[in-house]
């Protein structure tokens, strides 16, 4: 008995992973495709590319964050909420940290952030303009290796194009087979009817 429960176990986690890795490599693809962020059940996948937020997020692991639309969702954090938010160095990146205190209200509201990770506070506080997303509490470690390797050009050739060519070259290679089979069956009975009757000494 023992046995059946761990064959099962095994069978159900090999599942898992293999269900996990499929929807990795789908998000990835299709944001590839998109040029935009990959996104799942409404919720944006991003890649974590520092320790900043260990060992709740590992470096390289994806979370799932859900996207924030307006002034009103911007602004209705609380400290012990992790957020997703722009550098303000305008380059555009993403950063991934919990709020520990807040500073202003209205327009000017503020957050004050850290890494869970790191020793000392963000060095200036984050306009809440600035948020873009909150954490959905998912993470999935490393997974954030696969993704970026199967978004780069020698992912896609190996995940797209080499699997591509090999489907077309099989159904070409199938249908020819099909045809000469058909070909081959046309032909036999008319030289079954050309055939002479068996003959006997009698």
């Amino acid at each position: 008995m023992p046995e059946v429960i761990l064959k099962w176990t095994r069978n159900i986690l090999m599942y898992v992973l293999m269900a996990l890795f499929l929807v990795v490599l789908i998000s990835a693809v299709t944001s590839r495709m998109n040029g935009g962020t990959p996104k799942i059940l409404g919720k944006e996948i991003l890649t974590v590319l520092s320790g900043s937020m260990e060992p709740g997020i590992k470096t390289g692991a994806i979370i799932a964050v859900n996207p924030v639309r307006d002034q009103a969702g911007q602004t209705a954090f609380q400290p012990g909420d992790v957020i997703t938010y722009q550098a303000l160095d305008g380059s555009g990146s993403l950063i991934t940290h919990r709020i520990v205190s807040i500073s202003g209200t209205g327009a000017e509201l503020a957050y004050i952030t850290k890494g869970d990770n790191n020793d000392a506070q963000d060095p200036s506080p984050i306009p809440a303009g600035n948020v873009v997303a909150s954490y959905a509490d998912f993470t999935v470690p490393w997974a954030g290796f696969l993704m970026n390797w199967v978004k780069s050009t020698a992912g896609i050739i190996i995940v797209i194009l080499i699997p591509g060519v090999y489907l077309v070259i099989s159904s070409i290679v199938t249908m020819f087979k099909a045809i000469m089979r058909m070909d081959d069956d046309s032909a036999e009975p008319q030289a079954a009817a050309g055939d002479s009757p068996p003959v006997t000494n009698g």
